[in-house]
C-alpha cells in the first residue's frame, strides 16, 4: 500500500473533498485524523475509514483558532506519534460584489481559508522538518489563479494560499518537506451548491477526482515534486 504506516491530518474532513481524500488515503493504507467543526460529520467519516481497516481519529477543530489547532495536533501525536501528511482543505465561500462585502464576512473568509492554513501548517511544519519528511497539500481554487465577479474576499484568500504554499515549499525542501497546492475548478460539494444553486451538476468535477489528484501528489517518489496543479471543469 502506497501510504502504509503514514499518518494524515485532513481539515474540513467531514464532507466533500475532505471526506473523499480521507477515504482515498485510507484505501492506500494511511491512518487518518479528521478535523472539522462538526463532530457528527467527521465521526461518520471516521467510521468509514475504520471500515477500510485503518485507524481514525475525529477531532472537533475550528482552524481559525491557534489553541484548537495546537490541541488537535497534540492529540494526533499522543495517538499516532507523528504527522506525515497535512491536507489543508477547510474553507468557506461568501460571494458578494465589493460594495456589499461585509467586514465580518471578509474576516471569517480570511480566518478560515488563509489563517487556518497558516496555523495548521505552523503546527506541523517543525515536526516534519525534524523527521526530514512530510507533505503539506493546500486546497486553493481556480479562484486563486483568476479573480472573478463577486469573489473579492474568496479570491483574495485563495490567491494568498497559493503564495503561502510556495513559501512553505521553499522553506521545507532543504529538510525533505514538500508543499503542493491544488486549484480545482467548480466541484460538486455542499459549499458549491449553497453558493451556486443553478449549477448543472454534470458539469462539475467530483470530490473523488480531486482526492485522486491529492493522493497522486503525496505518493510521488522523493525525487519528484509537483508544486501546483489546476483542475479544469469537465468538458460536456
Amino acid at each position: 500500500m502506497k501510504l502504509e504506516n503514514r499518518v494524515a491530518i485532513i481539515t474540513g474532513g467531514g464532507r466533500g473533498i475532505g471526506r473523499a481524500t480521507a477515504l482515498a488515503f485510507a484505501a492506500a493504507g494511511a491512518d487518518i485524523v479528521l478535523a472539522a467543526r462538526t463532530i457528527g460529520e467527521i465521526s461518520a467519516v471516521a467510521e468509514e475509514v475504520q471500515a477500510l481497516g485503518r485507524r481514525a481519529l475525529a477531532i472537533p477543530t475550528d482552524v481559525q483558532h491557534k489553541a484548537a489547532v495546537d490541541a488537535m495536533v497534540t492529540q494526533t501525536l499522543d495517538t499516532f506519534g507523528k504527522v506525515d501528511i497535512l491536507v489543508n482543505n477547510a474553507g468557506v465561500a461568501i460571494h458578494n460584489p465589493i460594495p456589499k462585502i461585509r467586514e465580518e464576512d471578509w474576516d471569517v473568509t480570511m480566518a478560515v481559508n488563509l489563517k487556518g492554513v497558516f496555523l495548521c501548517t505552523q503546527a506541523v511544519f517543525g515536526l516534519m522538518c525534524e523527521q526530514q519528511s512530510g507533505h503539506i497539500v493546500n486546497v486553493s481554487s481556480v479562484s486563486g489563479k483568476h479573480g472573478h465577479v463577486n469573489g473579492g474576499a474568496y479570491c483574495a484568500s485563495k490567491f494568498a494560499v497559493v503564495g503561502f504554499t510556495e513559501t512553505t515549499n521553499n522553506e521545507g525542501r532543504p529538510h525533505g518537506v514538500k508543499a503542493s497546492v491544488v486549484c480545482p475548478g467548480p466541484v460538486d460539494t455542499k459549499m458549491r451548491r449553497d453558493n451556486h444553486p443553478d449549477d448543472v451538476i454534470e458539469h462539475l468535477t467530483l470530490p473523488e477526482d480531486v482526492a485522486a489528484l491529492i493522493l497522486f501528489l503525496v505518493t510521488q517518489p522523493p525525487r519528484a515534486h509537483t508544486l501546483e496543479t489546476v483542475i479544469r471543469t469537465p468538458l460536456m
